[in-house]
């Protein structure tokens, strides 16, 4: 997305966030759409789980 640039420092971790609020405005991006796209970016090397386990983690915590 042309939009927004994430910069880095010398370790490769993410620094900064620029957003274009010009080129954001043309793309018709909203801002819940840039938090998806930080939350996806931010949580992409994170362990994953089975569904079926996450739902069963959920039932015992109460919370489904």
């Amino acid at each position: 997305m042309e939009a927004i640039t994430i910069l880095k420092n010398e370790a490769n971790n993410h620094r900064v966030i620029q957003i274009d609020l010009d080129l954001l405005e043309k793309d018709e991006v909203s801002l819940e759409d840039i938090y998806d796209i930080l939350a996806i970016e931010i949580r992409k090397n994170e362990e994953t789980i089975p569904w079926e386990q996450a739902k069963q983690q959920l039932h015992d915590e109460g919370k489904l």
